[in-house]
């Protein structure tokens, strides 16, 4: 019996046992012959009789109790999927050039890498970014404060810092010239909050770019600061598959909350200018910044600054077992892999075929909440849809479950006998990261791919434990907070700020004092109308929109680094915006004047120059 069952059996046993007392009381003469009295029930066979009413009542109130999950668990399907789904495990993956290799070598998105076993089973995990490998390395990082040791930069006059990276090619007498580069991803590392600390540094505060071969080059290559941007928000940089119906604002507070280091990346675009024409092994990039910090001038290294690097995400396509339709079930267990139940747990279902004997190949079934069902295709069972059901696993195993359930367009059930399905999914391996050994080059990782163009990986970061919603616990009032954001998310002030500290809480599925610290410093919102030149089109073309200004507490500001939560939020607003029109966010601390952050005016995932 299940846990959350337990109150539920233990309540109608104590209200049958009530109802037996008084039937006993009222009629002696029957319940002497079932040897039940007011205060007791005699006769074993009718305690284990009482009992088992007791626990078949139970269930069924159970079901009441969870307000039709069937139907609420339908709508979230539809609507925001990621809110029954694990969030599988994250971390951060180092990929290494080959020896030889003298220029740029990409390895692409969806590249496989595999852990050392862990309890016999080798752990799968699938990179996120485009990862382009250059024979650099950063080899000297260091924030100076006045006077400013870099080059003059007409374009930075105001300046009052500087970070100077030093880079240098990996292979003696190669020339920066020779390796093509391009463009840098920067992957900002070291302890909490000096990763966050200087992204908002970098993003808040750079004034000017410049190459050079050193402080006293004459002649340096000056670049503008638009050169310098933060990366990690994209789509093609997405950690977890997002379903095209599913809003993607909710994908970056998922990423966020499980996994911030995530978006802890700088693309520095244009290098092309300079290191094209670089003759030697190395060359210096300034970055001129309108504000110091003098805590992080004394703690900048090399070590803080990782080139090469990409999130990484457990999660890997996997045949399932397939399932006899021998017309005794209406819904059948998903069981990714029968010999290894615990290392394999559906993240989810992505396509179901239906094997008869009287057709000569399999036919795809769509699943249910497709808009278009395609009953008249050739390659698609007729009349026949899908649908996954989320439960709680047994508590041997843990996590999820996932039920398969067959439809037919009214949504009664449909039995196809004689029938085989085939299902693939994407899966996760269950709690087993959380048993990932790390530190002192553990876990060992072996990229499965021989033809990629990397010479390895290493791992930059403790592998995140596989995260849960809470399943069957009033799911339909997650779907209301969604829906109530979508006209109360930005109308200013206090009850604008709790509508998005509740949004966000529904994705903070680690629920640390660290996240609710950073959760309550979101203190107000305010909204107001806009205006916003139009790129692109003739001079005088200008788009209505809103600046939207968010608060947050000073302390909870500097101690929480919360840089990189207003960032998540900034996209997050942007992607709320209607049709022609924008939104230009800002930070303020409350009690002070003046931004500390404010970003371009962005329409969607387009930024409005």
């Amino acid at each position: 019996m299940s846990d959350d069952l337990l109150p539920f059996y233990n309540r109608e046993l104590a209200a049958i046992r009530r109802l037996a007392g008084e039937f006993a009381e009222a009629n002696p003469k029957v319940a002497g012959r079932l040897r039940m009295t007011p205060d007791a029930v005699d006769d074993p066979h009718v305690e284990r009789l009482l009992e088992g009413v007791a626990f078949l009542a139970a269930r069924v109130q159970h079901r009441l109790d969870d307000e039709l999950p069937e139907l609420t668990d339908a709508l979230l399907e539809l609507l925001c999927p990621h809110l029954l789904a694990p969030v599988p495990s994250l971390t951060t993956l180092r990929l290494l050039a080959k020896p030889e290799a003298t220029g740029a070598s990409r390895v692409p998105r969806g590249t496989t890498v595999e852990t050392e076993p862990v309890r016999g089973e080798r752990l799968t995990y699938r990179t996120c970014h485009d990862v382009t490998l250059w024979p650099i390395a950063v080899e000297a990082a260091r924030l100076s404060g006045l006077p400013l040791p870099a080059p003059a930069n007409p374009q930075a006059a105001g300046a009052v810092a500087v970070l100077r990276l030093t880079l240098a090619t990996t292979i003696p007498d190669l020339p920066i010239a020779a390796t093509g580069l391009d463009r840098l991803r920067l992957h900002l590392r070291g302890p909490a909050p000096l990763p966050t600390q200087l992204l908002e540094l970098l993003c808040t505060s750079t004034i000017g770019i410049a190459l050079a071969d050193g402080p006293g080059d004459p002649r340096p290559t000056l670049l503008p600061r638009e050169c310098l941007r933060h990366a990690g928000f994209e789509p093609e940089e997405a950690a977890l598959p997002w379903p095209p119906r599913a809003f993607t604002g909710h994908r970056l507070l998922t990423e966020y909350f499980a996994f911030p280091e995530k978006f802890l990346y700088l693309e520095l675009e244009g290098l092309e200018a300079r290191s094209l024409v670089q003759r030697s092994g190395r060359m210096e990039i300034f970055i001129y910044l309108s504000r110091a910090v003098a805590e992080l001038e004394r703690s900048v290294s090399a070590e803080h600054i990782a080139l090469g690097c990409t999130p990484a995400v457990n999660l890997f396509r996997q045949p399932c077992e397939p399932i006899a339709l021998d017309g005794t079930q209406s819904d059948w267990l998903v069981v990714p892999d029968a010999r290894r139940p615990a290392a394999l747990e559906v993240y989810a279902v992505e396509t179901v075929r239906l094997s008869r004997p009287e057709d000569p190949r399999p036919k795809r079934v769509p699943a249910f909440h497709r808009l278009r069902h395609e009953e008249g295709a050739d390659q698609v069972a007729p009349g026949v849809h899908w649908i996954a059901a989320r439960r709680p696993a047994p508590g041997v195993l843990g996590g999820s479950e996932t039920r398969l359930m067959l439809r037919d367009p009214h949504f009664d059930p449909a039995l196809p006998a004689d029938g085989v399905l085939g299902v693939d999914a994407l899966c996760c391996n269950r709690d087993l990261p959380s048993l990932l050994p790390f530190g002192g080059g553990q876990p060992r990782l072996r990229i499965t791919d021989p033809t990629a163009p990397a010479a390895g990986a290493e791992c930059l970061s403790p592998p995140t434990p596989t995260l849960r919603p809470p399943l069957r616990e009033r799911s339909g009032w997650r779907l209301v907070s969604h829906l109530a954001l979508n006209h109360l998310g930005v109308t200013g002030g206090a009850e604008a700020a709790m509508a998005l500290r509740e949004m966000m809480r529904l994705h903070d599925l680690r629920d640390t004092a660290e996240s609710r610290l950073a959760l309550d410093g979101l203190v107000s919102v305010q909204a107001r109308p806009g205006v916003a030149r139009l790129p692109g089109v003739r001079p005088g073309s200008f788009a209505r929109g809103l600046d939207i200004t968010m608060t947050f507490e000073p302390q909870a500001w500097t101690a929480g680094g919360l840089f990189l939560l207003a960032g998540v939020l900034e996209r997050f607003l942007a992607l709320q915006v209607s049709v022609n029109a924008f939104v230009r966010s800002g930070v303020v601390l409350r009690g002070r004047s003046g931004s500390v952050a404010a970003w371009p005016a962005r329409s969607g995932t387009r930024v409005l120059l």
